[in-house]
């Protein structure tokens, strides 16, 4: 029998789903998330409210966002996580290799969910973002290492450049 400080261990309940009760499915960010914690649970770190918070805030969307963008968003879902805190997460969670920090030309690091790993094109004239396969930068990589004996590191930084749709529009 559980003690008073412990909870007894509940069964579950089994659910027949029923044409009118279908069996949810949990989404793709609450999946990623889930993913991401049992990593970290696999990698001895703790759990906590700021690092669920952080990683439910990322994985709600595919964007890019910079650490003050997360910390609001943080902020609007769980208020009594400090704006240090959201910062100190994150740089936990890049050195968990959970999630990634790139710098996106002349503004401040933006942050992502590591799904598949990626590099980063950034238009100078929009600003949009593409992320490409590191397999599209591997022959470039390898040239510079045969080459300098300098290794990339491809998802870092974003190469910089211009968008089809800017090329279209910008004066030949």
């Amino acid at each position: 029998m559980a003690s008073p400080d412990q909870a007894a261990p509940q069964q579950p309940t089994p659910q027949t789903p029923t044409p009118q009760t279908p069996t949810p499915q949990p989404t793709e960010g609450a999946a990623r998330v889930a993913g991401a914690l049992n990593e970290l649970r696999a990698q001895g770190s703790r759990v906590t409210k700021a690092r669920v918070a952080i990683l439910d805030v990322l994985s709600s969307s595919d964007a890019h966002q910079s650490a003050d963008d997360i910390a609001q968003a943080v902020d609007r879902i769980e208020p009594g996580v400090h704006r240090a805190t959201v910062y100190r997460t994150l740089d936990s969670l890049v050195a968990a290799g959970l999630v990634a920090h790139t710098h996106l030309g002349h503004g401040t690091a933006v942050y992502h969910l590591i799904t598949i790993p990626h590099a980063h094109l950034q238009c100078q004239q929009c600003g949009a973002v593409i992320d490409i396969p590191h397999s599209v930068l591997r022959s470039m990589s390898k040239r510079v290492v045969d080459d300098y004996g300098f290794t990339l590191d491809v998802g870092h930084s974003a190469l910089l450049g211009l968008c089809k749709g800017c090329q279209a529009s910008s004066p030949a």
